[in-house]
This record gives C-alpha cells, structure tokens and sequence, in this order.
C-alpha cells in the first residue's frame, strides 16, 4: 500500500478540524514524545501535569528529559485542578500538559491563559477524548499547542495501535520540527537535522482510522465516557509507581489518591 494513504488520511484530518498539521503516528505514547522532543528539555526542567492518568503521559515527559511535576485533580471532575496549576510554577517550568480524562475537557481557557502568562507550551493528553467538544463547540485536542491521540484498541476510534499529533493554527510549536521528529529527523530525503525516530503510523492503519472518522463520527462521540470509573477503569496516581520512586519522583495529590483508592474499592466488591 503506498505511503500516500498517510499523506490523505493526515490531510483529511487538517481540513476537517481546520488544523496548521496532522501527523499520524504509531501510539499514542509517541504522540506526546514528539512535541516534548521538539522543546529540547534540558535536565531540570519541568512538565507540569496531573498524576491521575495512565503512566505513558508521565513516561513521555522523562523519555523527553523533563522532570514530571504533578498538580492534584478537582474531585468533581477527575481532571487537573487549574486553580492548582500557577503555585506549582518555577524558572524551570517548560509545558503544561492537562489530561482529558473518560471523555470530559480540561478548563482549557484558564490552562491557556496561565500558560501565555508564563510562556509555557500547553500539550493536551487527548488519548481518551476523541470526538470530545469544549463548551465553546471546539474540539479537544485542538484547543492549545498540540493535543495528542490513542487509536489503541481500547480507544473510541481504534486502529488496535496507532495515533496522531494535531497542530493548531498559532501554535507555539514547531509543525515542522515534529513531523521531522516523527520520521527519524528528517528533513528532506537522508538529510537528519534532528534527533528523531520511526513514529509513523502504517498505511493500512491510516485507512482504518480515516474510514473511522468519515463514516462514524457519531458514533465515535457516542463512545465516549463508557470506560470510566464507574466501569471500574481507573487510572493509579503516577508516582506511586516503582519506577518513579525509584527515580525520586514525588507528588503531594491527596485528593487524586483518595479518588484512586475508592473508585478501586468500589469496583472490586
């Protein structure tokens, strides 16, 4: 299957979302590596994000060489306190990235401002939310830098593995830049001006997503929000696990802890 299939499966997903670029990639943990990579973290900057989540948002963030920062959940809504975001600010904070957890949106507009007031990057972990809208009708995923996807199989839209990068108009980061990450720092044929890697999605993968996004949009919005707590998928907070205490990575989320242990406790009896 040639490799035009990539090409019109990106460039319909740009046209139908009204998008500066689209990169269709391999999962959706590669989906917020390459913004992360873009930004050329150096050691002791920080990526602010939320520890209720699943590990690959916090995984990319150290692939990257950033230093996770966790900002505790409103219990209401399971998603990133924005109120909690600016105290947790320092020279050496980079990104933002908020989570939009069992289909429902961040507070994107108090994200965005914190953000332009502090020349911070905003990345959206949209890997559950496809298909999700904003109170303002706008998509998630489109509403700051970047907003990054899971096709998992698990996912609304599936292509059993797979995603995509989507970059709005105006966005901070450089188009260019990851889509040359996404395709082993190429810029032109041989020419490797980045450190990159194979991040592509397979030709016959884009076919199954852009036949997806075509003919079911309805059902896809349809899909969401059906995984969650109450069906007993849960996220554990981030730094409780092994490999990140074993890395020195703390957090105080009382709130995302609590919230973890009981939706844990009522879906185990």
């Amino acid at each position: 299957m040639p490799a035009i299939v990539r090409s019109i499966f990106e460039n319909y997903v740009k046209e139908r979302f009204d998008l500066e670029d689209c990169v269709a990639v391999n999962n959706g943990t590669a989906a917020l590596i390459a913004p992360l990579w873009s930004l050329e973290l150096q050691p002791g900057d920080e990526v602010i994000t939320t520890p209720f989540t699943f590990i690959a948002t916090t995984n990319a963030i150290v692939i990257a060489g950033g230093t996770p920062v966790f900002v505790d959940i409103d219990p209401e809504t399971y998603l990133i306190d924005p109120n909690k975001i600016e105290a947790a600010i320092t020279n050496r904070t980079r990104a933002i990235i908020p989570v939009h957890l069992f289909g429902r949106v961040c507070a994107m507009d108090q994200i965005n401002d914190i953000a332009g007031r502090n020349g911070l990057v905003v990345i959206e972990d949209t890997a559950q939310a496809f298909g999700a809208e904003y109170v303002t009708g706008e998509y998630a995923g489109m509403l700051s830098d970047a907003g990054t996807f899971s096709f998992y199989k698990t996912k609304n839209i599936s292509t059993f593995e797979g995603g995509m990068i989507c970059i709005p108009h105006g966005s901070r980061l450089d188009a260019k830049k990851i889509r040359s990450i996404c395709d082993q720092g190429q810029v032109g044929k041989y020419n490797h001006e980045y450190i990159g890697f194979n991040f592509r999605l397979a030709e016959p993968l884009c076919l199954m997503a852009l036949e997806q996004m075509k003919i079911h949009m309805t059902g896809i919005k349809a899909e969401l929000g059906i995984r969650g707590p109450e069906q007993g998928h849960y996220p554990n907070v981030v730094y409780g696990q092994p490999a990140y205490k074993r890395l020195g990575i703390t957090g105080d989320c009382p709130i995302a802890e609590f919230v973890a242990a009981k939706i844990k406790e009522n879906t185990s009896k």
